[in-house]
């Protein structure tokens, strides 16, 4: 009996050179040892979108067969923000059924403690070993809140420098989801805490935040945004205020530290606290009264509820725990000071941002500005 040999059309020779080479770009994409090491890559809690390939497998997002009829770099699905969110489409980071994940929002037993690897840090953890798991997420507000033009301008604004498919801002603007240079979330840029903040000038170990918010950034960003890295930069504004710094020395904290960024923002969006109201400027709403808060600039009101949820008051009210260290009370001078006060904050520590060295709450005046008290 003879046997025949199966002949190969040019079009299936083309079809096998572009399933290797797809296979090649993705195992260099998700290769130099990190992917198997991710939350996405990880055998163990990995990504399961289908029972068909293993979890945490590069054929869950990617298909191995069908390759001209599938979507670029043989997805299941377009790459949009939908990979990643739309349940009917096999998204993971769709909406739980509370609205965001089960660990939401950050708390403050959630950060990392002294003698973990990043202290201060908000991970959902036991005893500082983090728990693994999608409903462990306490930054993610779910897809509903991302969403929404009002309070989640990186998903809406046409600065984005990263789009997806549809034109939204997309999640690879700080996600890699091959994984990347951060410990953190998948983050595709050096983030960490508080406790690698004091002595670097530059504060790069807040570049993910920083690179895009400042004068390198997008240039139609406005100035409130635009600003925000100069704030930060000791060489620039070398008072101890600048970052938003503290001078406690206690907890996580070392004299001089200037905040995090994700002590007073949600780079997600918000619900607002206890979900009583979205806030605007991707405020939090990890902490009570941070609620309802779309115009700290000018209205008196909502900003004494968002500087007292970390501020304890000349009467002793607002305030609480934060990277560890309580706040002590503030003065009684000026009057302003107490908890029921008509005075809006910034009218003394500053709401200008029309410069580098310019004082708001960034960079806030240790002092009354222009010596009003």
């Amino acid at each position: 009996m003879t046997m025949s040999k199966r002949r190969t059309t040019p079009l299936t020779r083309a079809a096998l050179l572009c399933l290797l080479l797809l296979m090649i770009s993705i195992a260099v994409r998700a290769g130099h040892g990190l992917y198997r090491t991710t939350a996405h890559g990880s055998p163990v809690t990995g990504v399961y979108r289908t029972s068909e390939y293993p979890r945490g497998s590069c054929a869950q997002c990617h298909s191995t067969h069908d390759v001209i009829g599938s979507f670029p770099f043989a997805l299941f699905r377009e790459n949009s923000n939908d990979l990643c969110m739309t349940a009917s489409q096999g998204g993971c980071h769709a909406d739980q059924p509370a609205g965001a994940t089960s660990g939401y929002p950050a708390q403050e037993a959630d950060r990392m403690p002294l003698g973990s690897a990043d202290p201060g840090y908000f991970e959902y953890n036991n005893g500082g070993i983090r728990l693994p798991g999608l409903s462990n997420l306490v930054r993610w507000p779910g897809q509903q809140v991302w969403e929404d033009v009002l309070h989640s301008p990186h998903r809406a604004s046409p600065n984005m420098p990263i789009k997806d498919a549809f034109g939204y801002g997309a999640c690879d603007n700080c996600h890699d989801v091959h994984g990347g240079p951060s410990a953190h979330d998948m983050l595709d840029t050096t983030y960490s805490g508080i406790t690698k903040a004091t002595l670097d000038p530059l504060a790069t170990n807040l570049m993910l935040c920083l690179s895009c918010h400042s004068r390198n950034g997008p240039v139609s960003m406005n100035d409130s945004s635009k600003y925000i890295a100069d704030y930060y930069d000791r060489t620039l504004n070398p008072g101890e205020a600048s970052g938003h710094g503290v001078s406690d020395g206690t907890g996580y904290v070392s004299s001089g530290s200037r905040l995090p960024c994700y002590d007073c923002h949600n780079a997600h969006g918000s619900q607002g606290y206890g979900k009583l109201g979205a806030n605007g400027f991707l405020l939090s709403d990890q902490r009570p009264g941070w609620y309802g808060l779309t115009d700290i600039r000018n209205d008196n009101t909502q900003v004494r509820r968002f500087c007292f949820g970390c501020h304890v008051s000349s009467d002793g009210q607002g305030g609480g725990q934060i990277e560890g260290m309580t706040l002590a009370q503030l003065p009684a001078t000026p009057a302003a000071h107490a908890y029921v006060h008509p005075k809006h904050c910034y009218d003394c520590h500053g709401r200008d941002y029309s410069s580098s060295t310019s004082h708001n709450v960034h960079n806030p005046s240790p002092d009354p500005v222009g010596g009003q008290p």
